[in-house]
């Protein structure tokens, strides 16, 4: 939160964060408990709002928690956006803790979209009017992660935003069919 040369060593601090207690292997919502803990410790630190997603292809599942971001979106190539409802704690720093994950499906025709406020939030428009306009985005079929990227930004006018804009887009990759190697297995995939 903020701007300027003390904004932007926070954020570098709360990556490195995030970096640490990432690598344990925590689950997305003890993820945020931990950084909060240490970032409250830090009385010149000021809060910062964190979306974090763990992503399981193998299951189908993704796995969001949030410290007072904005929720993710979802896109698929035929249709307008649609906003997760992801639990929201309070941001990073203030010690309040109260950090909720929830799971929800993710399929390879959906494209999973972070952003932050900057792309949204316009001067005397209420949030909820702002948010409408990203999940009324269309995009196009075939669309790639940069394209659906580039869609966004400039469907949102990135380019005049009044805060600093960065866009996050992720889907999953298909996993080609499992092939025979050829080594001592006959067509059908058995062993000789």
């Amino acid at each position: 939160m903020g701007h300027g040369l003390e904004a932007a060593v926070d954020m570098n601090a709360y990556r490195s964060l995030l970096r640490d207690v990432a690598s344990t292997d925590l689950a997305p919502h003890r993820v945020l408990r931990q950084l909060d803990t240490l970032s409250a410790a830090d009385d010149n630190r000021r809060p910062a709002t964190c979306l974090i997603v763990r992503v399981d292809p193998a299951r189908g599942l993704a796995v969001y928690a949030s410290a007072g971001h904005l929720p993710p979106a979802v896109f698929t190539a035929d249709g307008p956006g649609e906003l997760l409802d992801v639990p929201v704690g309070p941001p990073l720093g203030t010690g309040i803790g109260g950090y909720e994950a929830v799971a929800l499906p993710i399929t390879a025709d959906q494209t999973i979209l972070l952003y932050t406020d900057g792309l949204v939030e316009r001067r005397g428009e209420d949030i909820d009017t702002s948010l409408a306009r990203l999940a009324a985005l269309r995009m196009t079929t075939g669309a790639g992660v940069s394209e659906v990227v580039d869609a966004v930004c400039d469907g949102l006018d990135a380019q005049h935003a009044e805060d600093d804009v960065a866009v996050l887009a992720a889907r999953l990759r298909p996993r080609p069919p499992h092939e025979p190697t050829g080594r001592g297995v006959h067509p059908d995939g058995s062993a000789p």
